[in-house]
């Protein structure tokens, strides 16, 4: 019979042990609830757009840009060409048709800073050749910076570039693909110059 004692002893023991701990774990949650509701985390109200950090209070450094001579460049062929005053490298992907008229220039940028870039950095130009190789006479092509008018998903950069990150960007034109035989692209500090119907 001594059996049969032990367990309600144990069992009641038990039911005792978990009854306080229960209570001891509400008493806890109810003294992690004031402290939770007494402490105040604020963003920095003077922080500028785009330069927080994931953790709040933490600033990023904002996107640098040197003074430097501008860079020509024909490697057309997808060879990175690093911006002279940016800290930014440009691979040249080539043109294509837009589906609303002109063309539509692809180079793939990557932000190699620690700040994000700004997507109102960089304001692209395309040049092309109206006459001969032997006597040239460079035009300005319009740049369509409005996705629905050009017959593209996104023009250039809609949102900051991350630090590391690489996009392809799409930057329209009202020229078609076969005047660029002779032309220049520019963008940043960088100027992708020869034949750029590719």
């Amino acid at each position: 019979m001594s059996h049969r004692t032990r367990r309600p002893k144990a069992a009641l023991t038990a039911a005792a042990l978990a009854a306080a701990l229960a209570l001891s774990a509400c008493a806890d949650a109810e003294m992690g609830e004031d402290t939770i509701s007494s402490t105040q985390v604020t963003a920095a109200e003077d922080a500028p757009q785009g330069q927080a950090d994931d953790r709040i209070g933490v600033q990023r450094k904002p996107f640098e840009v040197n003074e430097a001579d501008p860079l020509v460049s024909d490697k057309t062929n997808g060879e990175r060409v690093e911006d002279p005053a940016m800290e930014l490298s440009y691979k040249w992907q080539g043109t294509s048709y837009a589906p609303n008229g002109g063309s539509v220039v692809v180079v793939a940028i990557t932000n190699e800073s620690d700040a994000p870039l700004p997507e109102d950095a960089l304001e692209p130009t395309l040049r092309y050749n109206v006459n001969s190789t032997s006597n040239p006479d460079m035009k300005d092509a319009k740049f369509v910076p409005v996705a629905e008018e050009a017959g593209v998903d996104i023009v250039g950069l809609d949102r900051p570039l991350g630090p590391g990150a690489t996009v392809n960007a799409k930057y329209p034109f009202d020229v078609t693909t076969g005047n660029l035989w002779d032309a220049e692209f520019t963008i940043g500090n960088v100027t992708f110059k020869g034949n750029l119907n590719n």
